[in-house]
């Protein structure tokens, strides 16, 4: 009996046409070869950081780099899509092997940020925290489909 709620097996090509194609432009976003964006507009919450002159509080206009907060919805909206799509046949050895990409994407995900919290300081870190937000998702992507892969290969 599987009671996993997914997502259509159609739903898994869109996904991949969102979530490749964001996470190239996420990498040329971070190594700095792609400029921000910056425009105004409505947040629930601005914190504003060190230092800043805006307005801090609930409800205030601040200044947004749109493509990267774009990028990330992205990489996440696809890679949503893709790794909670159902396979054209979803059986139990498939819900078997989503359980076991996740468990390794979490804990793959947790023994990076260890070895983060005991090199890395500063605002350096921040930054990469910021990446490591998306580690999970991607790593539980890659993972299942390279098991999905090598199981067909088997077969």
């Amino acid at each position: 009996m599987n009671s996993t709620i997914l997502f259509s097996n159609k739903l898994k090509k869109v996904g991949w046409f969102i979530f490749i194609p964001s996470l190239i432009l996420g990498i040329i976003l971070i190594s700095g070869l792609m400029s921000s964006l910056e425009i105004s507009i409505p947040v629930i919450y601005n914190s504003g950081l060190p230092f800043d002159t805006s307005a801090r509080g609930f409800f205030q206009n601040t200044e947004v780099d749109i493509f990267s907060n774009l990028i990330g919805a992205m990489i996440i909206i696809g890679g949503v899509m893709v790794g909670f799509s159902k396979e054209r046949i979803e059986d139990e050895y498939i819900s078997s092997l989503r359980l076991k990409s996740m468990f390794w994407s979490l804990a793959a995900t947790y023994g990076i940020v260890l070895l983060l919290f005991i090199s890395i300081f500063g605002v350096a870190f921040f930054n990469i925290m910021i990446i490591i937000i998306f580690l999970p998702l991607l790593l539980y992507v890659f993972r299942f489909n390279y098991l999905l892969l090598k199981n067909e290969k088997h077969d």
